[in-house]
């Protein structure tokens, strides 16, 4: 493994380890954390940590909350993730306390742009997704953030977990019900946003599948590397 790659992921571990997946928060912690920042972006990751949706419970999506917070580091955007669980979804109920945050960050700062990263199971046939409302929540800036994914080899038209779907799985759009983040800060609060999916095999450093036995799963560091350096290229162009 490369030097970069090899303290990437090392930096990556230890930025995940401020989440505790399945527990509440305790009197006085925090269950989502704001990083300030100096350049107007703001990159979220509303599921950093377990959650419910309609009672269900929902599991985390590992290392989001990481690579939001190792984007924040590099280019001096703003970051915001979920660290605690949660008895609600930020990209799904309204009101939430995630949102509210949100909302104050986003006047109080003049950001002008919200990437909101989740992640996506290994089941897919892409290994990175983006939910654009169908074009309505970046139309200026999609153009370059396809450009910049290009550079790094995702792209719609490549098999694996290199290709790139646009709009289709996922389309950050939501519904009657759902609000999603990228809904909400397009429609509600007027800024620009986007969805990212990132599959596991290009965001999970290591996480321990729970089973009968119990197995560590691991992610291959190259694409993750390769994952992170455009998502990071993105969030200093925007």
């Amino acid at each position: 493994m490369e030097d970069r790659v090899k303290v990437l992921m090392e930096r990556l571990v230890e930025l995940e380890a401020d989440v505790l997946y399945r527990q509440p928060a305790q009197e006085g912690e925090e269950e989502f954390r704001h990083i300030p920042g100096t350049h107007p972006v703001l990159v979220s990751a509303p599921h950093g940590a377990a959650h419910l949706r309609n009672g269900n419970l929902k599991e985390e999506d590992e290392y989001t909350a990481a690579i939001a917070c190792y984007l924040a580091e590099r280019t001096g955007a703003h970051a915001l993730y979920l660290r605690r669980r949660v008895f609600t979804d930020s990209n799904y109920d309204r009101g939430t306390n995630y949102k509210q945050a949100m909302s104050a960050i986003l006047r109080a700062h003049n950001i002008r742009f919200v990437l909101d990263l989740h992640g996506a199971s290994d089941r897919h046939a892409f290994g990175m997704a983006l939910g654009t409302m169908n074009g309505r929540s970046c139309p200026k800036q999609i153009s370059m953030i396809l450009e910049v994914l290009g550079n790094y080899g995702f792209k719609q038209d490549v098999p694996g977990n290199y290709k790139l779907d646009v709009d289709g799985k996922f389309t950050a759009a939501g519904g009657v019900q759902q609000e999603t983040i990228t809904r909400f800060v397009r429609d509600t609060l007027g800024v620009a946003a986007l969805q990212v999916e990132l599959t596991a095999t290009i965001r999970t450093v290591k996480a321990t599948v729970h089973g009968k036995p119990p197995r560590v799963y691991r992610g291959d560091p190259v694409m993750i590397a390769d994952a992170v350096g455009a998502l990071e290229e993105a969030v200093r162009r925007l």
